[in-house]
C-alpha cells in the first residue's frame, strides 16, 4: 500500500492523508500529526516527532524499531542519527558509526 501512496504521490504531484497507528508508515511521511484525544500533540517532520519516544509513550505510542534502537544507542553515548528510518537505514547508520571508532 505503501509503494502504491508514494507512485501516486510521485506521478500525479497528489498530497495524500493517512491516518494510522503503524509507526513505521507514518515514518515515510513527509509531515506527522499526533492526535491526543482529539487535540494535536505534536506536529512536525517524521524525524521531530519521533525524536522522544518517551513523550510519545506518555498518550501509548510507540515509534518505529528502529528509532528506538538508535535512541537507547545514543543514551548510550553512541553517536547515531535518529532519522534512520527503516532497517537497512538504521543497520548502515550503526555501521557507520562503529567504523568511525
Amino acid at each position: 500500500v505503501m509503494e502504491t501512496v508514494k507512485r501516486l504521490r510521485e506521478e500525479y504531484d497528489l498530497t495524500v492523508v493517512m491516518i494510522t497507528h503503524h509507526m513505521s508508515e507514518a515514518a515515510q511521511a513527509d509531515r506527522v500529526i499526533v492526535l491526543d484525544k482529539g487535540s494535536i500533540y505534536l506536529d512536525g517532520t517524521p524525524s521531530e516527532v519521533f525524536s522522544d519516544p518517551e513523550r510519545l509513550s506518555q498518550i501509548g505510542l510507540t515509534v518505529p524499531n528502529a528509532t528506538l534502537l538508535l535512541y537507547n544507542l545514543r543514551k548510550l553515548g553512541a553517536d547515531v542519527p535518529l532519522d534512520a528510518f527503516g532497517d537497512e537505514r538504521c543497520a548502515n547508520a550503526i555501521y557507520d558509526w562503529l567504523n568511525e571508532k
